[in-house]
């Protein structure tokens, strides 16, 4: 039988899994910047956009950032489960206020929308605020999750404080 994977014992791999949740977190608002190049912050329709295409990238940040935390927590390290915290947080205050200040500008909006465009204007709308309340309050669930510490501490778990098993400990003994 083979033994799980204690990241513990492997820095190696816990270096990999950072390396992989950093990756899922920056890639995305990389391609998103791309898009959104140059920015235009005092133009209306820019903002729209902008709020458009960071709502529909932030399923992998969000994946990156439980990675993070996970690896964190499994490890015991409250450090970077702090920082993970901290950026749930920032992510958590960001998207409440990118929400109320998208939902003023779709108000401004819909009275220059042409009448024929409205209704792919309200389902992008409608899109846009429910996919960021959702990851709102899965940022939110993140950062709560980061911050916990555990109350009890376990024992530790590398493979030098485990006891050995005895060779014939899988057998059974009839009499």
């Amino acid at each position: 039988m083979s033994e799980f994977l204690h990241l513990d014992d492997d820095p190696s791999a816990r270096r990999l899994a950072y390396l992989g949740a950093a990756l899922l977190i920056l890639i995305p608002f990389l391609q998103a910047g791309q898009q959104l190049w140059p920015l235009q912050l005092s133009d209306i329709r820019w903002r729209f956009q902008a709020a458009t295409a960071l709502s529909s990238i932030l399923l992998l940040p969000f994946l990156g950032l439980t990675m993070v935390t996970m690896v964190a927590r499994a490890t015991e390290n409250t450090a970077i489960s702090r920082v993970a915290g901290t950026l749930a947080a920032l992510f958590f205050v960001g998207l409440l206020g990118s929400m109320v200040l998208f939902a003023l500008d779709a108000l401004q909006l819909k009275s220059i929308v042409p009448s024929q465009s409205m209704s792919p204007f309200q389902t992008m709308s409608l899109r846009v605020v429910l996919a960021t309340a959702i990851f709102t309050g899965a940022f939110f669930i993140l950062m709560i999750t980061a911050f916990k510490s555990s109350r009890a501490r376990r024992p530790a778990t590398s493979r030098a404080a485990r006891p050995a098993a005895a060779p014939d400990a899988a057998l059974l003994v009839r009499r």
